[in-house]
């Protein structure tokens, strides 16, 4: 600073290409002076586990009159103690910059804030923003903090101007440009966001979150060819990532090409065997085409999964049923009705299946189990308005996918977690409509034709 200070007064002077030279090769060695203390630093009384070492380095830099050094080892102090996860220490030692330089104020501000921020506590995020932002107005990353602040406020339209201020401030500002899409998708503003993943992809085009939010966005676009071209690039960079696996078979379900959506749906479940959503929809597929005991073990996979769903069971018995293989569906509907007594639909069937098998004593006793059940499942009707629940007892409740919620920050947010399948809404829908007396497999309550033919 003296030396520019030095240039500006003697600038009436002319070009002095001898105090420039002076003024690189000062510049050049400070840097290595601070590469070499930032490699000392973490190594002495590295035993003890303390960082007592970077004190030391600082005692000597301010000992051989080079403070602006010393301040920086301070920063890296605080930066260790982050990647240490040691919170308070950094904190400490970050608010010792509140007594400084006003550059050094706003670098340790935008470290505060972001600290806060991660640890939950809003106030005080915001609280350095806006003092990172006041002592350096071209602070890209302090304005990110701001924008990050005002998304979780709900101020979705002031997040957007903090974003496109920082960009606008630093054009490759990979937060910024991150967070500018993120906000426009929650917007509802795609093409905007779009344009955002874009131009960030341009910067990082190995990102597969980047290459994640683009595909996503066509999905949401409804252009299933383009979201088919990014998923399947995002696909050869994680190979064996079940989420988008699943995504792709989603797209392809959705683009009616049922071959490719089977085979990507199929390989989600190879890798990761347990999501509900997919083991749903493989077994709506072979109910759809007719290959009941291809659909059979996906429904007892669900059913070991949700114990206590008793849908799952009742879909293997009915499949047992669709084969001819009365004996087995009549020993799965026993045990359907040991753990569940009080369930109608599989009183139901009982009787039906009893009495095409013939056995007339155990349709006497179903048929009492049956009107006592239905007579308590009326009960409640006739004293209170109706819940609301359509589906009633064993309507199918999709687990395991996480829904759209409002995230925690602009740059982490569980909906844009690519690892995450994504249900093909209206699936099972289109599975139940494919005839008149086909089971409703995998959305609404199983009802009357399920059972057998009297």
């Amino acid at each position: 600073e003296d030396d520019q200070a030095a240039a500006e007064a003697e600038g009436d002077l002319g070009y002095d290409g001898l105090r420039d030279e002076l003024r690189k090769r000062k510049n050049e060695a400070l840097k290595l002076i601070l590469v070499a203390a930032k490699l000392i630093a973490p190594a002495i009384d590295r035993a003890s586990g303390k960082l007592s070492g970077y004190d030391w380095v600082v005692e000597q830099l301010n000992a051989g009159n080079q403070p602006a050094l010393a301040n920086e080892m301070e920063m890296a102090k605080a930066i260790m103690y982050l990647s240490l996860k040691e919170f308070d220490q950094a904190i400490e030692v970050l608010k010792d910059f509140e007594r400084k330089e006003q550059h050094l104020k706003a670098r340790a501000a935008t470290n505060l804030s972001f600290l806060y921020f991660l640890e939950g506590d809003l106030n005080n995020a915001e609280k350095y923003a806006e003092m990172a932002v006041h002592n350096d107005r071209y602070n890209a990353r302090a304005l990110v903090n701001r924008a990050n602040c005002l998304y979780e406020r709900g101020d979705l339209e002031g997040a957007k101007m903090a974003c496109l201020e920082a960009v606008g401030v630093e054009a490759d500002c990979v937060e910024a440009i991150y967070n500018l899409g993120l906000v426009n998708k929650r917007l509802g503003q795609l093409e905007d966001a779009l344009v955002a993943f874009k131009k960030l992809n341009t910067i990082l085009p190995e990102s597969v979150e980047v290459i994640y939010q683009i595909g996503n966005v066509f999905d949401h676009l409804g252009n299933y060819k383009q979201a088919i071209k990014w998923f399947e690039l995002l696909h050869s960079r994680v190979m064996h990532d079940p989420g988008v696996l699943a995504r792709l078979g989603a797209i392809h379900s959705k683009f009616e090409d049922e071959a490719k959506a089977l085979h990507y749906y199929s390989e989600s479940h190879r890798v990761y065997p347990v999501n509900m959503d997919v083991i749903s929809w493989l077994g709506a597929f072979n109910v759809k085409s007719e290959t009941y005991e291809k659909a059979m073990p996906y429904f007892d996979l669900a059913s070991k999964i949700q114990p206590y769903e008793v849908k799952w069971q009742l879909m293997v018995a009915s499949c047992y049923r669709r084969i001819g293989a009365y004996p087995l569906a009549l020993n799965k509907y026993k045990e359907i009705h040991r753990g569940h007594p009080e369930n109608v639909e599989c009183l139901r069937y009982l009787v039906h299946i009893c009495t095409d098998l013939g056995r007339k004593e155990e349709v006497h006793d179903y048929v009492v189990k049956l009107r006592k059940a239905e007579r308590t499942l009326q009960e409640p009707a006739t004293t209170r308005a109706p819940s609301g629940n359509l589906g009633g007892p064993g309507h199918f409740k999709p687990q395991g996918i996480p829904q759209s919620t409002p995230q925690s920050s602009p740059r982490e947010q569980p909906e844009e977690n690519f690892h995450a399948p994504q249900r093909p809404q209206g699936r099972a829908v289109q599975v139940a409509d494919k005839k008149g007396d086909d089971d409703e497999w995998g959305n609404e309550m199983l009802g009357d034709d399920l059972l057998p033919g009297m």
